[in-house]
């Protein structure tokens, strides 16, 4: 994947950060953000998706990462929520399961990616059921969290955050999204 991908993902990410801020700070009963920052992200979604199919784009390690990702958020919600391990403690295990992975084969740098895509997904499975009752929204919220992973791959390195921003990012994104129907 080119640069430029990766500017509109991070653009995304971005947006998504100001909003949540803004939010916070700006009484909002007069106008409604929440409508105008979804338009620019869909907006942003279609254009840049028009451009990554114009790009080379390793199709099956990103599809891998994004199914970890899912996958490592989905086992992260069900032990907390579920099992009652608490959300530290259900990240842990299942981050730690992903952090073993790449020693099947040390020389795999598609593991590597992996086991750091399944650990992204942990934090967006902390997530409480007060926030999400049913696990569908979790699916969404992981979804959304891979597109943003993918698109900021190449952003951020060596940043600290990046992998939790990034799951913020996807969990506010499903919240608006919701808040919006």
């Amino acid at each position: 994947m080119r640069k430029n991908s990766s500017i509109i993902g991070y653009a995304l990410f971005l947006f998504l950060h100001v909003f949540f801020l803004l939010k916070c700070v700006i009484d909002t009963t007069h106008f409604n953000f929440s409508v105008v920052l979804f338009l620019i992200i869909l907006g942003l979604l279609l254009f840049s998706y028009t451009k990554l199919f114009r790009e080379k784009f390793n199709a099956q390690g990103n599809l891998l990462e994004f199914l970890t990702l899912v996958i490592g958020s989905l086992l992260t919600f069900y032990l907390n929520n579920y099992l009652g391990w608490g959300a530290v403690i259900a990240s842990a295990a299942v981050g730690l399961v992903g952090g073993l992975l790449r020693y099947i084969k040390p020389s795999s740098e598609q593991l590597k990616s992996v086991a750091i895509a399944m650990y992204c997904g942990t934090f967006v499975g902390m997530a409480s059921t007060s926030l999400f009752d049913e696990i569908y929204y979790i699916f969404i919220a992981s979804a959304i969290s891979g597109v943003f992973y993918i698109y900021t791959r190449g952003l951020l390195i060596g940043y600290g955050g990046k992998l939790g921003s990034v799951a913020f990012s996807g969990v506010l994104a499903t919240v608006l999204l919701f808040m919006l129907r």
